[in-house]
């Protein structure tokens, strides 16, 4: 199934993790979740979350995530909107028109991009970035589409078209937006975050390990499972959020979930861990 000892261990967040109430702002750790971290943990393997929601900005998650007994070092949540603040400044843009709350504004101001509102009379952009928001309106997808006729490059952190909540399907907005732009504008908006691999390399440089010598593990058939195969990862496949085993087991061979799990109640059971975690010791 996988060759290689695993040294870092990437975790989703929504639906695999722990769900999130969108009324309270809270989270509840799903079953073995936090028994699935203490694993790693005891075999030496480290440890990340990486989430494809754009609510808050990464400092904001430790706290919450850890109120329900998920804990993670400095620096090892990881969100979409942190990878395209790197990717966008790698690329050289330095006006960017940006929609989302907080966890989309708040990373890039603070790798010292010009950051735009979408609204009328915002003038020339580098590039349009779009993150989750509860509330848009007309005018401001107007003006996202009209800095694209302008010649600005569109990103979404995500084309998700839903995700994992405690009370269900929550809307993968910036998809949605993102689709609106390809309507109304021909150009087809850059996914930045899962599946895309940009912050697996993101990853590979913090921790200084190859993405073969790590596994992840999601709810989305669509997104973690592709993303792993990519980089060489260990994909594991759970069924805690929207998706069944069925539907991990009909994504094609190359992308599909090497493993499906009920839950992170059958993580601590692997024998692949505790051999990891063995090779990695010595």
């Amino acid at each position: 199934m996988h060759d290689h000892p695993i040294r870092v261990a990437v975790f989703d967040i929504d639906g695999t993790l722990a769900m999130m109430d969108k009324v309270t702002n809270t989270y509840t750790a799903l079953p073995g979740a936090v028994a699935a971290l203490d694993a790693c943990r005891a075999a030496g393997i480290a440890t990340v979350a990486y989430t494809n929601g754009t609510f808050f900005p990464p400092a904001h998650y430790f706290p919450r995530l850890a109120d329900v007994g998920l804990n993670f070092e400095p620096g090892h949540v990881l969100t979409p909107a942190v990878v395209a603040a790197h990717h966008l400044a790698e690329t050289g843009h330095k006006r960017v028109m940006t929609f989302g709350v907080e966890g989309t504004i708040v990373p890039m101001t603070e790798a010292g991009f010009e950051v735009v509102a979408p609204e009328p009379g915002a003038g020339r952009v580098d590039a349009i970035l779009v993150g989750w928001g509860r509330d848009f309106n007309l005018s401001q997808l107007e003006a996202m589409a009209q800095a694209v006729w302008d010649g600005a490059m569109p990103y979404v952190v995500s084309d998700a078209p839903y995700f994992a909540g405690a009370k269900g399907r929550m809307l993968g907005v910036s998809g949605a937006i993102g689709a609106m732009i390809e309507q109304t504008t021909g150009v087809t908006a850059v996914v930045l975050g899962k599946p895309a691999t940009l912050g697996m390399d993101m990853i590979e440089a913090l921790t200084g390990v190859s993405g073969r010598e790590m596994v992840v593990v999601g709810d989305d058939p669509a997104l973690e499972p592709p993303m792993a195969r990519k980089v060489g990862a260990l994909a594991i496949g759970v069924t805690t959020g929207l998706a069944d085993s069925h539907a991990f087991l009909r994504a094609d061979a190359d992308i599909r979930a090497h493993l499906v799990m009920s839950s992170l109640e059958d993580f601590p059971k692997q024998a692949w861990l505790e051999t990891s975690g063995r090779q990695d010791n010595d």
